[in-house]
């Protein structure tokens, strides 16, 4: 086993005529919402004008927040921290040498999408409450999912301090530079944002790990 083995896990056919019709109506809900304004379009808009049924929408994204705030690389990271390594149970330090070598793979996980339609995206949580407040919720999610994934990965309890440390600052340190971008009014490489942001990552779990 190489130190950078990753195994990316095939999705299936269902799977991806199921993120190809997120990221279409998606695209349709934001197109709306510039058109319109966030507030005044509902759900049975977005979908009458995408071609599907409400309730379509709302079993994809369950909320109206969620329509601006999918984004497909969330399970693609964690496929990432789940086969890396070829997915055996590795001491913590090990994990985290294995996933050095990824970085790139995980940038090219976090921009799956124009990163024009990032920014519009984020437009629409600085500007909203309850878009901001909806993700708190997704990243509190996400954090709870990798911290378990983590756990699992490194044969931890998944209330280990450690472990919760880890996954808060991996979730979180990726809010920070999408925020950092967002506050530079969206100038500049979101790529390289994204890798000096996954570096410092790196390091401050090196540093939990000790």
């Amino acid at each position: 086993m190489t130190a950078a083995a990753h195994r990316r896990i095939p999705a299936t056919v269902w799977e991806r005529r199921k993120i190809e019709a997120m990221s279409r109506i998606q695209r349709v809900a934001l197109d709306l919402f510039d058109e319109y304004g966030y507030r005044e379009v509902t759900v049975e808009r977005v979908a009458a004008a995408a071609g599907v049924s409400p309730s379509s929408v709302y079993r994809y994204f369950g909320t109206k927040e969620m329509l601006v705030l999918y984004d497909e690389a969330d399970p693609q990271l964690l496929d990432v921290l789940r086969t890396a390594g070829d997915g055996e149970t590795l001491d913590p330090e090990a994990l985290l040498a294995v996933a050095r070598p990824l970085v790139p793979v995980m940038i090219a996980a976090l921009i799956t999408e124009d990163p024009e339609r990032i920014a519009r995206r984020l437009r629409y949580v600085h500007a909203f409450p309850e878009v901001r407040d909806g993700q708190t919720r997704q990243m509190r999610e996400l954090e709870e999912q990798f911290g378990l994934l983590f756990a699992e990965r490194c044969g931890r309890d998944p209330n280990d301090l450690q472990v919760r440390m880890v996954a808060s600052t991996a979730i979180w340190g990726g809010v920070a530079a999408l925020d950092h971008w967002a506050g530079r009014g969206f100038a500049g490489s979101l790529s390289e944002i994204y890798t000096a942001a996954v570096e410092a990552i790196i390091e401050a779990l090196a540093a939990i790990l000790r």
